[in-house]
């Protein structure tokens, strides 16, 4: 969300960010300039967050590479939460990153340094988040906790299944996400979103709602400013969910493509 926009902007809504409760900020190298200009919104009260950062990296080196620039550019000397970004394939992803020569080993000696406070992954297939949590013993993951995903063809009731037996926590990605742009060209509106956000406030209320009864520690909204103070204000009422609210996201399942699987 941060990538592009003025620092002084970057400052203000980190401020109120906090000022409404926000404890939790996400970022990662691969967010353009996100991470130095959250780093320099964030000085000063660094104690007073939780800071997750990610690695897009599968290898030792090239993790302890993105880590040790990703400190610099946060200005910071640990993470309270370190993530193996994005893992969609089994063989590709989980196995290389699991393996002794993988981002796994530098993470694990990072939290033995207290430069990683806890380890965790990023999924965007079933396969590969429960291939990750067979493989070693995360302390959380993310993971699309989307209500339409759900619906539509059952997408992550395994892996939330799975969470809630294992006592692990999870935090919800693409819970706002509505479905896949239907034109490439509608995305002008929402440029740092790859799927259409959802707009229509109920419908977002009861998204949300809806996700948190999964038992989500944490949610991430959109990549867009308005959709993030909208999530937050939605987020502050204490969303509920209602019979009608979920017979309106009934009536909408058919007719899109949501952005999982």
């Amino acid at each position: 969300m941060f990538a592009g926009m003025e620092q002084k902007k970057v400052d203000i809504v980190v401020d109120e960010a906090i000022c409404k409760g926000v404890k939790f900020f996400d970022v990662a190298p691969t967010y353009g300039d996100a991470e130095v200009k959250l780093g320099r919104a964030l000085k000063g009260r660094r104690e007073k967050v939780l800071l997750s950062c990610k690695t897009v990296a599968r290898d030792k080196k090239g993790a302890l590479s993105e880590l040790r620039q990703s400190l610099k550019n946060l200005k910071t000397d640990y993470f309270d939460f370190y993530v193996m970004h994005g893992i969609r394939d089994v063989k590709k992803d989980v196995e290389v990153a699991c393996s002794n020569d993988g981002v796994l080993a530098t993470a694990i000696e990072a939290k033995k340094n207290g430069v990683v406070l806890r380890i965790g992954f990023s999924a965007h297939t079933e396969e590969s988040a429960l291939a990750a949590l067979d493989a070693f013993d995360f302390d959380f993951f993310m993971f699309p906790v989307n209500i339409f995903c759900y619906m539509k063809s059952g997408f992550g009731e395994k892996v939330i299944d799975t969470a809630k037996k294992r006592n692990i926590d999870i935090i919800g990605i693409k819970v706002l996400a509505f479905q896949r742009w239907p034109n490439k060209s509608d995305r002008a509106k929402y440029p740092n979103c790859w799927y259409q956000p959802i707009e229509d406030r109920e419908i977002a209320t009861a998204a949300l709602a809806w996700a948190l009864q999964q038992g989500l520690v944490s949610a991430i909204p959109p990549a867009d400013i308005k959709i993030f103070k909208d999530t937050l204000d939605i987020a502050i009422d204490r969303p509920l969910l209602n019979l009608e609210m979920m017979q309106r996201i009934k009536n909408l399942v058919d007719g899109i493509t949501p952005v999982f699987p």
